[in-house]
């Protein structure tokens, strides 16, 4: 179905082929028509499935419909799209700029982490749609008494992620600051009993759109190397000298095993930085932007970044340790395959992370194959550094620091080891 068919304001269509979208994705093809007649929408789809667009592009169309001239700038406000994290606020934005460039609406993002003075600024001069984290929002509420009076659409994205970070009263709380008359969607990966909860407080007579279940993308690739937890950064430097890999995201359940990895990483010179919620937005910022830039070869991240990035051609991520939450694999192999480009993702798997592989591989729907990498197999002899560590302490592995073993540990000498450069 094309997008010309849906309804949409000829304003846009120009925005929309040089976005490169040709063909309505599932979840758009459902979701666009409902809110362009201003019905409630509680939505599941899976992130790579086009969802920002889905309801992106049904509320620019409302926003045209009124002229921009006959607004006061506190009355502009019409559009308040609430997310989880400060990334997925940025993309979203961007991509509302993107499909907004020939029109005269205008869009802003605030969240934590960056200063207040200039969003405030922002929002005083006039913006036709915010995206905004709950702190930041509450915060400038608290503040600079924002009023959401204006606001008639309301956008609640990744609310199953929304209620783990306990943002529920948050939610709840915008719903009586906005206009009475609002219509509202809310878009999840999952249909939990908290979601359908949280929807039956927040939506009116609700139209339900359930696009994909929890599956992984046909054209990515996904293996699994069985190794020693202590042997899992030694293996994942191997496989990126080996195959002379440029851009690899890899994923950790904790920020300790990131910074760990990281130290391990540059031992072999391997440019990677590290990705997670105890580093400033700058720093996250930079270091998103030096990897999408090819200036780093490995992005290390916690799932804080497993949903809401979008980088374009990511061809593989790994997944250094499976996840807690078997959703999140879902989440984190959706960073590669994307817009119908082939993606690969390896998970190193140790002995003791073969029962939640097996979770994983129920919620997918599929058996994944298991590869032992030819000297890592079982009772393989252990380097030296290795040999007293535990293998049911993995966070433990990375102790030495750049040029100070600890006690009774062979000085590392693998500088430059794997490291290869571009050709």
């Amino acid at each position: 179905m094309s997008f010309t068919s849906l309804g949409l304001s000829p304003l846009l269509f120009d925005a929309i082929n040089q976005s490169g979208y040709h063909t309505a994705t599932p979840v758009q093809q459902a979701v666009i028509p409902l809110a362009l007649n201003g019905q409630d929408v509680l939505a599941s789809a899976e992130t790579g499935t086009g969802k920002t667009a889905a309801f992106a592009l049904p509320l620019l169309h409302h926003l045209l419909q009124q002229p921009i001239e006959a607004l006061s700038p506190a009355a502009r406000l019409r559009v308040l799209i609430m997310t989880p994290t400060r990334e997925l606020a940025i993309q979203i934005e961007q991509n509302l700029v993107k499909y907004a460039q020939f029109t005269e609406l205008s869009s802003l993002a605030v969240y934590g982490g960056a200063s207040i003075n200039p969003q405030r600024k922002a929002l005083e001069q006039g913006v036709d749609v915010l995206v905004a984290t709950p702190g930041r929002l509450f915060d400038i509420i608290g503040q600079h008494e924002l009023d959401l009076s204006s606001v008639t659409h309301l956008v609640i994205d990744e609310a199953d992620r929304m209620l783990d970070l306990g943002f529920v009263k948050d939610i709840e709380k915008v719903k009586r600051l906005i206009a009475k008359q609002h219509h509202t969607m809310m878009f999840s990966a999952t249909f939990s009993d908290d979601v359908k909860s949280l929807a039956a407080n927040m939506l009116n007579q609700p139209e339900y759109v359930h696009v994909e279940t929890q599956t992984t993308a046909a054209n990515v690739s996904q293996q699994v190397y069985k190794v020693d937890a202590r042997r899992k950064a030694e293996l994942l430097s191997e496989l990126i000298g080996k195959h002379n890999w440029q851009q690899v995201m890899v994923f950790t359940s904790r920020k300790e095993t990131a910074e760990h990895l990281y130290r391990e990483l540059s031992l072999d010179g391997i440019k990677s930085a590290v990705f997670h919620g105890d580093k400033s937005q700058g720093a996250r910022n930079r270091a998103l932007e030096e990897f999408k830039a090819g200036q780093l070869r490995v992005l290390i991240a916690t799932d804080l970044a497993a949903r809401g990035l979008d980088i374009q051609a990511l061809p593989r991520v790994i997944n250094f340790e499976l996840p807690e939450e078997c959703e999140d694999y879902v989440h984190r192999v959706g960073r590669t395959g994307r817009a119908g480009l082939a993606g690969e993702a390896i998970s190193l798997v140790s002995p003791q992370e073969l029962e939640l592989l097996a979770e994983i591989e129920q919620l997918i729907g599929r058996k994944l194959t298991i590869f032992t990498p030819k000297g890592y197999e079982e009772g393989a002899p252990l380097p030296a550094r290795y040999r007293d560590v535990s293998p049911d302490k993995p966070k433990k592995v990375f102790k030495h620091k750049r040029g100070k073993p600890s006690q009774g540990e062979a000085k590392p000498t693998r500088k430059g080891k794997y490291a290869k450069t571009k050709k």
